[in-house]
């Protein structure tokens, strides 16, 4: 009897944790939330293109290049002109896009880039984007949002989503783009990461994208067709975020995989992008501009005497160059940085500030 019992209740265990969940607006994010996620740009020997019905995806393997916080913040706290254009009655939150880099358009230099998201009960979508280009902050709306889920969320639902912007960028020209979303709940099951495992749906997503670009300088514009892009997502119920997420584009009929996130706990040795370590210290430190080609200028305020040192890393923590090695004073400080000689490619670095105190790690953009 008592062994039939424990089988009984070994299946209903098993049962539980393979059961299917689905996904609403109260597992997105507020505004406040900070989530760490591990980045890297390998999933080992995992094929993302794998799933089903109660199938059991193992990411267990998968080891972080870097670590960063995604944050989800009060669109009252972002500086002016932004929070103008997008307040507490239109936008629920605004995060900062760590993917976008670059824009197509000779002479522009991309500072910042912010996306603006609006949850309600039946979707998720982002509404609207904010450029700090060449040092001037656009903010513009989207002519049709991007619809990036509609709740409830359950296996097997389909989607399609078209979405629209353009850009009027002064002194230099427009910049504007077209596309078209499409997302399948594909699978559900069990997802294992290194930080746990979790009852999860996938989203699988293809989106197709157009640039238009024109510049005053030649009086025409073009379209420009993006290389197709996915979207892998594993999403459990109050996590906030997708659990783990893979980005990859089609490069001539292939498939490659640009960035991996996936929830995660402070790892030590791992570099950690904005996060501060031995006690928080913070020193209001900024890189600009970024990207940038040769010449990069680093701000920051030092609350008390203190050995600083400054160095660049690659994405593997390989240091690559010390720029600075010395005492410095309390105060308001700003330190030149020209890598022309260190001959590196375009790409992903890493530029760390280490004082006495604490350390603050920038992700800095080589774009040649």
């Amino acid at each position: 009897m008592m062994r039939k019992f424990l089988l009984l209740i070994s299946t209903v265990f098993t049962s539980t944790l393979s059961a299917q969940i689905t996904i609403g607006s109260s597992d997105m994010p507020n505004a406040g939330d900070s989530v760490l996620i591990s980045v890297t740009t390998n999933v080992d020997t995992n094929d993302v293109t794998l799933t089903g019905l109660n199938y059991t995806w193992d990411y267990s393997t998968l080891i972080p290049d870097f670590q960063r916080y995604e944050k989800f913040d009060s669109p009252l706290t972002f500086p002016s002109p932004f929070n103008l254009i997008f307040n507490v009655i239109n936008t629920s939150y605004g995060n900062e896009n760590n993917i976008l880099t670059t824009l197509p358009i000779p002479g522009v230099t991309l500072d910042m880039a912010y996306d603006f998201l609006k949850e309600s009960s039946s979707k998720f979508r982002q509404i609207g984007a904010g450029y700090t280009i060449n040092g001037a902050p656009l903010p513009f709306y989207y002519t049709a949002e991007d619809v990036i889920y509609r709740f409830p969320l359950d296996y097997l639902d389909a989607d399609t989503s078209d979405y629209k912007f353009g850009l009027p960028i002064p002194t230099i020209g427009y910049y504007g783009q077209e596309g078209h979303r499409e997302s399948v709940v594909d699978g559900w099951g069990t997802l294992i990461t290194p930080f746990g495992t979790f009852n999860t749906l996938r989203v699988y997503s293809t989106i197709a994208a157009v640039d238009t670009i024109a510049l005053d300088a030649v009086g025409f514009g073009t379209d420009i067709p993006r290389p197709l892009r996915y979207e892998f997502k594993w999403l459990a119920t109050a996590m906030q975020i997708p659990v783990l997420k893979v980005d990859a584009t089609d490069v001539f009929g292939t498939m490659v995989i640009n960035n991996v996130e996936y929830i995660d706990t402070v790892i030590a040795g791992v570099p950690q992008l904005g996060i501060a370590d031995n006690g928080g210290h913070n020193f209001n430190s900024s890189v600009y501009p970024n990207p940038f080609v040769d010449n990069l200028s680093v701000q920051y305020n030092l609350t008390t005497k203190t050995h600083l040192k400054m160095s660049i890393t690659d994405i593997f923590g390989k240091t690559i160059s010390i720029v600075l090695d010395e005492t410095q004073t309390a105060g308001a400080h700003q330190q030149k940085v020209n890598v022309s000689d260190l001959n590196l490619s375009s790409g992903v670095y890493f530029f760390t500030i280490q004082s006495d105190f604490g350390r603050e790690v920038h992700k800095i953009v080589i774009s040649k």
